[in-house]
């Protein structure tokens, strides 16, 4: 069953994209870190209660981050970018945006000639490697502007936008790190 599910072309296709692969990732990190932390029978109740909603919410902020810089804007603004960067590779006109490519990269068989029809009179001017380095030329330029979105998403954004709501949220939730609260009773007694 496991092999099945490992194996199924449903999971391949999903699997194909950066965003697809970070939101798994996220998401996973978001149930598994805190699950993790619940488990550890090594530290007290209240510690692990507070950390692994910490945890969860951080993630559940990074997951947003993601979701909303990723997708609308480091998606959506690639083919612009690219056909700055890239003015005269004819992919980049030749579709509207990232969706209307990626729609066309779901076709396996015959990409190619797909490609030399959508070029029309021009098509009949580039060889099938050629039409093929201009399909990874862009499906390259889409994953490389997500992974860059995910980094500025997970690496920057998410510290910043979780940092202000965390902790009031734990304190909302009667949650305390009991570890912080005996060091605050330690430095009153002193």
């Amino acid at each position: 069953m496991i092999s099945s599910i490992l194996t199924s072309p449903a999971l391949y296709n999903i699997t194909q994209t950066t965003q697809a692969q970070v939101g798994i990732e996220t998401g996973l990190k978001a149930v598994g870190r805190p699950g993790f932390i619940l488990l550890d029978n090594d530290i007290d109740k209240n510690t692990k209660k507070y950390s692994s909603m910490k945890e969860f919410l951080y993630q559940i902020t990074c997951l947003t981050a993601s979701m909303a810089v990723v997708i609308p804007v480091f998606k959506k603004g690639s083919f612009a970018i690219a056909k700055k960067l890239f003015k005269n590779e004819p992919i980049f006109n030749a579709f509207k945006n990232s969706d209307a490519f990626n729609d066309f990269y779901k076709i396996k068989e015959n990409r190619t000639e797909k490609l030399r029809e959508i070029y029309g009179e021009y098509g009949k001017n580039y060889s099938d490697e050629e039409l093929t380095r201009h399909i990874n030329l862009a499906k390259g330029m889409i994953e490389t502007t997500s992974i860059a979105g995910s980094v500025l998403a997970l690496s920057v954004l998410a510290p910043l936008i979780s940092r202000p709501f965390i902790r009031p949220i734990l304190k909302k939730l009667n949650l305390t790190d009991s570890q912080k609260t005996e060091q605050n009773k330690i430095n009153i007694n002193v």
